[in-house]
């Protein structure tokens, strides 16, 4: 009985649930009609459920819902609790909250996307641009119309030069121009003037030529102007690239002045002179003709000042009412110096080739030795002084020798080494070569004797060779040749040839070599041990002769600082003869035969030189120019030793 009855109980449980979804899912069915009953029927939704479902999902909202009702508390209801209008009232309850809950999620999620299509966020200057050229690409016509227009301003551009100028102007392009401005009355180029063109300006240079960057494009005026010449104005048309402009004149209005530039030795016309006088100056012609236009003043004299490349500056006072053309002579910048015992102590001097601004470098100490020593640089204003002024000694109470490098352009003095006897070999470039004997060493030293490479830049010394003795030594180009001796040698001795930095080393002859005698500018000939060799500069390799040569006489050549002339002196029917050696031709040319000339000579410059004269009235030393004049005494000196022969120890 008891089965029965829960067993009918549990089918009118199902047919309860039953009833609920379906009505349920009436409701919530859009397309269902929405019915209409008289009473609520007794449908307990909460039958044998402790929470409540979650809602359905409503598939139009984008955004995910959360469940409509949270049930905090369990309810727990019964057929003896509820009546049948209580379950209905409920249910419908709960359905209503279900369905206002998802509809305002619905809207919500509508509002916002409604909110995102009416979004009055102003674009960015990036957006609308990018906005604008979609729209002007997408619309053809536009686009048609855009392009067209452009071509036909180029084509304006490009065939107006009004147009074309403004345009390239406003993009920022912009041109050059050169010119060379030229005195009228000389035809000789000016210097200084002052030229303005398109809002630039600049001045010429020495050969009148002027150069102005950042034009702007179009017809500008030129202005070319300078004190005592006429003011030149022109409208000049500015182009694309340089604008070579090419020569101007400039009328002179001012005060004119001449000069005739000479070389003092030679005689001969210098060609660029320049002569100045505050902002006036000009250039002397190809004549030496030099015409200085100046502003006219009420001045009574006039200073001015002559100059050109290698020569010493003059400077002059002329009346301003003078007409006559003036001969100015140029003297060699290069200095004389020398050593003088007028004092009664050996001094160093250095004076201009005319006698003038004569100056003692270096005061003798009273210890030196007459057996002095003094090689000037032929390229730098310097020299290289050998003596024993310092008064230093050996343990056996010797004067040891000291090598001193002047500097002529402020006087000052370096001891580079001081040894029992030093022997200059010559300059090579920026490097002083000499040979010294080590102090304290003992006869058999093997390395007694140092050939040596001074940097006068770096200020370092350099061993280039070493023996217990050179048999001879000397400098030819710029690259040193030396034979040693195999007296205390450890290895084998030969005659050698190194460049003065100590590269390039080689060994000419493997055999010992007791003598180099140059015969002439470009041979040498070698006594060895086992015969006569003739050695060309510049070879790997000797020639053996079969005999010895006739009266081998060595010869001293001096070259010129540009290596085009060589100096050498020749005795020639019982007279000294001064010549000079064309270096490419092959070919001497007689400069002087006097009796009394003598070594050393030496270059001022690429054509002037200075010789030494030795008679019974003078020991003195003369200037004297390759083109031509006569010789001019400098100053009576000192015999010192100079370049020459090496000497033996």
């Amino acid at each position: 009985m008891l089965d029965a009855n829960k067993k009918e109980q549990n089918g009118q449980d199902i047919d309860n649930v039953s009833d609920a979804e379906e009505h349920v899912r009436k409701i919530m069915d859009p397309s269902e009609a929405d019915p209409i009953i008289d009473q609520a029927q007794d449908i307990d939704i909460f039958a044998n459920h402790s929470e409540a479902t979650t809602a359905p999902e409503i598939l139009e909202a984008k955004i995910p819902v959360e469940p409509s009702i949270e049930l905090t508390k369990t309810h727990e209801f019964s057929e003896e609790t509820l009546s049948d209008d209580e379950k209905d009232a409920d249910t419908d309850k709960v359905v209503d909250e279900i369905i206002a809950k998802e509809g305002d999620d619905l809207l919500e999620a509508e509002d916002k996307e409604l909110a995102k299509a009416f979004n009055d966020k102003k674009p960015s200057l990036k957006d609308k641009l990018r906005n604008f050229f979609v729209a002007w690409w997408v619309n053809k016509k536009a686009r048609y119309i855009t392009i067209g227009s452009l071509a036909g301003l180029l084509i304006v551009a490009t065939v107006v030069p009004v147009s074309r100028y403004f345009m390239f102007n406003a993009l920022g392009v912009r041109a050059s121009a050169s010119m060379t401005i030229f005195d009228d009355s000389t035809g000789q180029p000016l210097k200084k003037v002052t030229v303005t063109l398109s809002g630039q300006t600049g001045k010429t240079d020495s050969d009148g030529k002027v150069n102005l960057k950042g034009l702007k494009l179009g017809t500008k005026e030129l202005v070319i102007e300078k004190r005592a010449f006429a003011v030149e104005k022109r409208k000049i048309t500015v182009g694309w690239g340089s604008n070579p402009l090419g020569d101007y004149k400039l009328l002179p209005i001012g005060s004119q002045y001449t000069f005739l530039v000479t070389d003092f030795l030679s005689g001969k016309v210098i060609h660029k002179a320049e002569a100045s006088s505050g902002d006036a100056n000009a250039i002397s012609d190809e004549e030496g003709k030099i015409i200085l236009t100046v502003e006219a003043s009420d001045n009574t004299e006039l200073k001015v000042v002559i100059k050109s490349e290698g020569y010493r500056s003059e400077e002059i006072i002329i009346p301003t009412s003078t007409k006559e053309e003036k001969v100015i002579k140029l003297v060699s910048a290069r200095k004389e110096i020398f050593v003088s015992k007028r004092s009664g102590k050996y001094d160093l001097y250095s004076v201009d080739i005319d006698g003038k601004n004569e100056k003692i470098v270096l005061a003798g100490t009273g210890s030196e030795r007459d057996d002095l020593a003094l090689v000037p640089d032929p390229i730098n204003e310097a020299a290289a002084y050998v003596s024993t002024r310092e008064n230093k000694r050996n343990k056996d109470g010797y004067l040891l020798s000291t090598l001193t490098l002047i500097d002529l352009q402020d006087n000052s003095s370096e001891d580079i080494v001081t040894s029992e006897l030093v022997q200059v070999v010559g300059w090579s470039g920026d490097r002083l070569v000499f040979v010294q004997v080590t102090a304290g060493s003992s006869a058999a030293n093997p390395k007694r004797q140092r050939l040596m490479s001074h940097n006068s830049k770096t200020g370092q010394n350099q061993e280039l060779a070493a023996s217990n003795y050179f048999n001879d030594v000397m400098m030819i180009g710029g690259r040193i040749y030396y034979a040693t001796s195999d007296t205390y040698q450890n290895g084998a001795s030969g005659f050698y040839g190194i460049s003065s930095d100590g590269s390039n080393k080689q060994t000419i002859l493997n055999k010992e070599t007791w003598n180099l005698f140059r015969t002439s500018y470009d041979h040498l000939i070698l006594s060895a041990q086992d015969g006569w060799y003739d050695y060309k500069i510049g070879d790997k390799q000797v020639t053996k002769l079969g005999g010895q040569p006739a009266n081998p006489v060595s010869r001293i050549y001096v070259d010129s600082p540009d290596n085009k002339h060589s100096l050498w002196i020749d005795v020639r029917d019982g007279k000294r003869v001064l010549i000079s050696y064309d270096i490419k031709t092959g070919e001497d040319k007689i400069l002087q035969t006097k009796a009394g000339i003598t070594n050393p000579v030496r270059w001022l410059d690429n054509r002037s030189l200075i010789f030494r004269m030795i008679t019974n009235q003078e020991t003195s030393d003369y200037a004297l120019n390759i083109d031509g004049g006569n010789p001019v005494k400098i100053v009576d000196v000192t015999n010192v030793v100079g370049l020459g022969r090496w000497y033996y120890y």
